[in-house]
């Protein structure tokens, strides 16, 4: 099964982004993931200690990442989502923060301020390369709606995640919760 799913996931693979001047100019990068183009915004947002960063410009850009989508109170999907990033993170060892990063989105920025974000990372023994945002809710749905489909809340989501090749162009993403070996296996062929 898990063969499958890591092939369907390498064979959603990206055709080259554009990038393209936003209203407020900032850069924002367009990809196409499974023919949907779709924009990584340069939102302003904060991570789990409080800090400014920007989605694209210092999240994402030239950096091969795994993009995920959680909320602190999930009881379903998003503790499974948390344990495979977790292993994955394990996985990766020093290549985490240096030649990969993870990237967890909130889906409920209201709820989720940094300090929920502090306490998931504690959880999940986020370490440094495993970055966790929240931010304003009018930003964030111009970041979840072209991803996931849904404005901000705590409802229940699909478990996604993208992985990204930022500086080749290439992208892939998959729905449901995958064993960290492909996953690993997906960074590894996107990095070559």
């Amino acid at each position: 099964m898990f063969k499958l799913a890591i092939a369907v996931l390498l064979a959603c693979c990206l055709i080259a982004p554009f990038a393209s001047q936003a209203q407020n100019g900032s850069v924002e990068r367009v990809v196409e993931i499974r023919g949907v183009k779709v924009s990584l915004p340069d939102v302003p947002l904060r991570d789990q200690n409080g800090r400014e960063v920007r989605f694209y410009s210092d999240l994402i850009k030239d950096k091969v990442v795994v993009l995920s989508f959680f909320y602190t109170s999930c009881t379903s999907s998003c503790p499974m989502h948390g344990k495979v990033l977790s292993e994955l993170e394990k996985l990766l060892g020093d290549r985490l923060g240096k030649s990969v990063f993870l990237i967890s989105v909130t889906t409920d920025p209201v709820k989720d301020q940094p300090q929920q974000l502090k306490a998931w990372a504690t959880r999940y023994k986020v370490k440094p390369g495993w970055t966790l945002v929240t931010g304003d809710e009018a930003e964030m749905n111009k970041l979840l709606v072209p991803f996931i489909g849904n404005k901000a809340g705590g409802e229940m989501h699909l478990p996604v995640v993208f992985i990204g090749n930022d500086r080749k162009g290439i992208w892939t993403g998959a729905a449901g919760i995958f064993a960290p070996d492909e996953l690993l296996k997906t960074i590894d062929y996107l990095l070559q």
